[in-house]
């Protein structure tokens, strides 16, 4: 069976599945969209893999399938996603989805039990990582091992925006698929004033999904249930109990809109919640962007957190502005020192009126910030899809050392 590249760090790398429901369904703009039946974007659960440094029992199977989902869903995805007609679909891209569905595999431990750090009462660093367009969780694993083979937990999102090739989500009591969404196919009743509405309304839901993922990885690293938070844990009945997984000085990291994901999360308040109530704010440290993809985002450019009003919850459930509170996690110890990394492509930095943008957003970020080029790279360098059979990039190795260099800076 195949194996893409393992990481050969310090830790074993186990990876398990999990899906936080959602009690009031959260629903994003009012575009009508292809065989939906209803206006808008909607979102009944939040779904992730989560890799981490794992404590492997004797005899335990290595191995996760690179594409989770049901292969025909995942076959009329990418064809929906490259935009090909029905009969290229499933002549010609069918096969080499196929392949990479049936054979391809992660190395990794699936639902082996997470390894606790050897120094007594430690606590391992939380990453979140948010995906591409045409991505989903384990479209990145090369990066996301690695990370969790250094000592840290990883939680890789599955956004169920139609940014991902195909994805199986719940809906009024059955499951349906939701197959990659193009702008052209959606139908506007109130035409929203966005440059890219569809983008926009993806950005809402994509912050509400990993605001919820957090609260997911609080529950399974205390001893108590978090309120109004459940968890669907892998393939097991157990469920991690005071996992020794770290809550605060988080890293956000995202490749392409996943990079725009997390510049939104961090320049702006928490998403109103679905039931009035106010969402955290994430405590952050580190962001670690590849290729980041700016359209989506509004203009003036986004600037951190700390430098934005906070809003609250009033008792009446109103958002209210409260000046004293206008940091991402603790005042003290974030007010002004999220330390940015952003890792671009050469084609990225050769689009000039992006490359200014990103290089004026950066700058104006913090002293903390570094932008650098990965010169001879592309767009999918930072992605597994450089190292598949048929669309390998004969330059792939040399990219490893992107994986070392993210690494160093966290440690920094």
């Amino acid at each position: 069976m195949p194996f893409l590249n393992d990481s050969h760090l310090l830790h074993s790398v186990g990876a398990i599945q999990c899906v936080v429901p959602i009690e009031t369904p959260i629903i994003a703009g009012n575009g009508k969209i292809r065989d939906h039946n209803e206006a808008g974007l909607r979102l009944d659960e939040v779904a992730f893999t989560i890799f981490y440094p794992a404590n492997v029992p004797v005899k335990h199977k290595k191995g996760l399938r690179w594409l989770t989902g049901p292969l025909k869903a995942e076959i009329a995805g990418f064809g929906q996603f490259l935009g090909v007609s029905r009969w290229i679909t499933w002549l010609i891209i069918a096969p080499i989805i196929y392949l990479y569905g049936q054979f391809i595999k992660i190395p990794v431990y699936q639902d082996a039990p997470i390894l606790n750090p050897a120094e007594q009462g430690a606590k391992w660093p939380l990453v979140i990582f948010s995906h591409g367009l045409g991505g989903n969780s384990t479209a990145y694993s090369q990066v996301c091992t690695r990370l969790a083979a250094s000592g840290r937990v990883v939680v890789a999102m599955e956004h169920r925006d139609g940014t991902g090739p195909a994805c199986i989500v719940p809906y009024q009591g059955h499951k349906k698929q939701l197959l990659y969404i193009k702008e052209r196919e959606v139908r506007w009743i109130e035409k929203p004033e966005d440059v890219m509405p569809l983008r926009v309304d993806q950005l809402i839901i994509r912050q509400h999904e990993i605001y919820t993922a957090y609260a997911g990885m609080a529950t399974l690293a205390s001893s108590t249930e978090v309120a109004n938070v459940s968890i669907r844990f892998g393939n097991e009945e157990k469920v991690w109990t005071n996992a020794p997984i770290s809550l605060n000085d988080i890293c956000l990291a995202g490749h392409s809109f996943g990079g725009c994901t997390m510049f939104a999360i961090q320049s702006s308040n928490p998403p109103a919640h679905p039931n009035a109530k106010a969402y955290p704010r994430l405590p952050v440290r580190d962001i670690i962007i590849f290729d980041p993809w700016l359209e989506p985002l509004p203009t003036p450019d986004p600037t951190p957190f700390s430098a934005v009003p906070a809003m609250q919850s009033s008792a009446d459930g109103n958002a209210q502005h409260t000046p004293q509170d206008t940091n991402n996690g603790n005042a003290s110890a974030h007010s002004n020192s999220t330390r940015l990394l952003v890792i671009n492509s050469e084609p990225f930095t050769l689009w000039t009126s992006h490359f200014e943008r990103l290089a004026g957003l950066v700058k104006g970020w913090s002293s903390n910030a570094k932008l650098v080029t990965l010169v001879k790279s592309t767009h999918i360098s930072f992605s597994d899809y450089r190292l598949l059979p048929l669309i390998s990039d004969k330059n792939s190795a040399r990219f490893d050392g992107y994986h070392l260099s993210t690494i160093r800076f966290l440690l920094g």
